[in-house]
């Protein structure tokens, strides 16, 4: 299991990236945490504006990674995109820690920030890159491993923050602390990640910029995408619907909450290990679907729950399978387009903004039709409708390849 974590420290770049994806974390994990209790709390913003700020965001995070993407495939050199998207996260996040008002914190947020969220898919386009050499499960293995990284941020980073802040009531310290961490970006990026030979040249292989949004339209993505995005909606609706139960229905306390919630995060980064370590001996979709029809058990599972300590003991079993379907997407996704990193890494975006949509309209008809425990069965639901559309299109494929 632990292989995988020896090829990544036996090469150099692969560590460089392993530890920038852990600051990229990081910076997410110091902020979207606290956003609401900030802009709302903090700076006084509206309710209304607030809600569309985190739209207008997420349009502008998918907009922007896809693009940027598509480009990195045709231009080849990622090191100075991942320079200029590190620089622009350092001037959002300093903004809003040095100069925190309304207008700089919506401007920042909105507009500055997103190009800092498309380091995300570069990071990984480039590790990506990085194991071009080795088998493909390996490649998928280390992946897997290092989606773990960003696991570990988002445990760390949170709750030292709350620790050191969370008496004072204000959290812009976050902020800064998350401008340091896209410096740190920069810096690896600027001084330790190699630089390209000679200016690279276009790709002429890879299909224009058009030619690739057409690709991400095409019957069997769509599907896959769709498909995907209905699986890890579940994680979602399911971090939404467990602590209504707990705390409005079976008397838990807001303790409970923040218990379990960080219980199953370190639950999880053990796991995201094993199935990563996995892939080297089974098929991705078989893995995925084996994790989202455990999971869809897991979410109704959570309906029949009487009692707090029926959540914490089901927390174990949710966590394991949660871990596959954080981890495993990544590696599908890039497996649809192999040779071109940047694309496929650039589903990761798409499939958190269909995955929230979803969510959303899941948790809105459930909690009005079917109450809390009654909505936890659409996650079942959802799992099952994701796993009918993967199986189709990996029906399709093998047909295809059987007649060719």
């Amino acid at each position: 299991m632990f292989s995988s974590f020896g090829q990544i420290a036996g090469r150099p770049q692969l560590l460089v990236l392993s530890l920038m994806i852990f600051a990229q974390g990081s910076a997410f994990g110091a902020t979207i945490p606290y956003l609401s209790v900030t802009a709302i709390g903090t700076l006084g913003m509206s309710d209304q504006a607030f809600s569309l700020l985190v739209l207008v965001s997420s349009v502008s995070a998918v907009v922007i990674s896809v693009s940027l993407g598509i480009l990195s495939d045709l231009l080849g050199d990622r090191r100075h995109m991942l320079m200029a998207m590190s620089a622009m996260g350092v001037i959002g996040y300093g903004a809003i820690y040095l100069f925190p008002s309304v207008p700089v914190f919506l401007g920042a947020t909105s507009l500055i920030v997103p190009f800092f969220y498309a380091t995300s898919s570069l990071l990984f386009a480039s590790a990506r890159l990085e194991t071009g050499d080795i088998e493909p499960a390996d490649a998928a293995s280390i992946n897997g491993t290092l989606r773990a990284v960003v696991s570990a941020a988002w445990v760390i980073t949170p709750a030292g923050l709350g620790l050191a802040l969370g008496a004072s009531g204000n959290m812009l310290g976050a902020w800064g602390l998350a401008a340091l961490f896209c410096l740190f970006i920069l810096i690896c990026a600027t001084f330790i990640l190699k630089a390209p030979p000679s200016r690279p040249a276009r790709d002429t292989s890879a299909p224009g910029f058009l030619a690739a949004l057409k690709e991400l339209a095409a019957r069997d993505v769509l599907i896959g995408m769709v498909s995907i995005a209905a699986i890890t909606s579940t994680l979602r609706l399911s971090g939404t619907v467990w602590p209504l139960i707990l705390t409005l229905q079976l008397g838990g306390k807001t303790a409970d909450v923040g218990l379990i919630a960080g219980m199953t995060a370190l639950v999880e980064i053990p796991f995201m290990l094993i199935w990563a370590h996995l892939l080297k001996r089974h098929g991705i979709v078989g893995m995925i679907v084996t994790a989202a029809l455990g999971y869809g058990g897991y979410m109704a599972a959570l309906s029949f729950a009487s009692a707090p300590w029926h959540i914490y003991a089901l927390a174990l079993p949710g966590a394991a399978f949660a871990a596959a379907l954080l981890a495993l997407p990544l590696s599908y996704f890039q497996d649809l387009f192999p040779g071109r990193p940047g694309l496929g890494t650039a589903f990761l975006p798409i499939n958190s903004f269909l995955g929230n949509g979803i969510n959303a309209a899941a948790f809105a008809v459930g909690s009005h039709y079917l109450g809390y425990s009654g909505s936890a069965w659409l996650g079942l639901v959802l799992a099952v409708l994701g796993v009918i559309g993967l199986w189709s299109v990996e029906r399709r494929v093998a047909r295809a390849s059987s007649e060719s």
